[in-house]
């Protein structure tokens, strides 16, 4: 399944910004702020990333992972409100990077308490972190090449944990999160992109209340702190240890089923 997106991805064609830079419809100043509403949803969402990287306790492999994901997705939303405050298409692909991170991160955890520890070893999560940086090069590189920043690789990473956690989360024993608490996450995360991608709609549905995408914030509040509090209760209770032979043995599924 994970290689065909990829090579799905590879046919589709560069993914450019198609205006995304400029997408947000409620650029209203409050409290003296642009995209001031933007940005003021934003701030549940900062608390949640740093009740994570807190609550995320531990000195094993497993604490280690969630705190490097918790932190990762706090610095998302501050780059993301730097964006906001000052929009422009560099800015809105550097604030993408550490969302790509995060997400191919979040993708190793959860293949870690299914498949084996050996999933979130030292140099996957580095390779894991750098792939949004990755992204970036990409984007760059081929907007000076003389095309359009080619987003294909951030958002592959970005939508990689709506593809794995469908695919293992019943049929793989856990050594964490039950699978219940991803698929909690994963709803959240879900309702979020629809509130994003209906950011025009549901402005003028609420005669210029608000936007989509300022409300698409509290959802993703939602979907961490759901993990954060999920992972804080499992802190010091789950063994640090490798997952079951089964569990390996099986793990080709998620990359061969289709």
């Amino acid at each position: 399944m994970l290689i065909a997106t990829v090579m799905g991805l590879l046919a589709w064609g560069p993914i450019g910004l198609e205006g995304r830079e400029r997408r947000l419809t409620d650029p209203r100043l409050v409290f003296g702020i642009l995209n001031g509403w933007t940005v003021v949803f934003q701030v549940p969402l900062l608390l949640a990333t740093a009740a994570g990287a807190l609550g995320a306790r531990g000195s094993g492999a497993l604490a280690r992972a969630w705190q490097l994901f918790f932190w990762l997705t706090s610095l998302a939303v501050l780059s993301s409100a730097v964006d906001h405050l000052s929009p422009s298409a560099t800015g809105y692909i550097l604030s993408k990077l550490p969302v790509a991170s995060a997400c191919a991160v979040l993708s190793l955890l959860f293949l870690a308490e299914r498949l084996g520890r050996a999933w979130i070893a030292s140099p996957l999560l580095w390779a894991a972190a750098a792939a949004g940086p990755l992204g970036g090069l990409v984007c760059f590189v081929s907007q000076a090449l003389g095309g359009q920043p080619d987003m294909r690789l951030l958002v592959w990473c970005e939508y990689l944990p709506m593809l794995l956690i469908p695919l293992g989360v019943w049929s793989l024993r856990s050594r964490g999160l039950e699978g219940s608490d991803w698929l909690v996450g994963l709803l959240w995360f879900a309702a979020a992109k629809l509130l994003d991608w209906a950011d025009m709609p549901i402005w003028h549905a609420s005669d210029g209340a608000i936007a989509g995408h300022a409300l698409h914030h509290l959802p993703l509040a939602a979907c961490i702190g759901w993990l954060a509090w999920r992972v804080a209760r499992q802190a010091g209770r789950v063994a640090d240890t490798d997952a079951s032979p089964i569990a390996s043995r099986r793990a080709t599924s998620l990359t061969t089923s289709g």
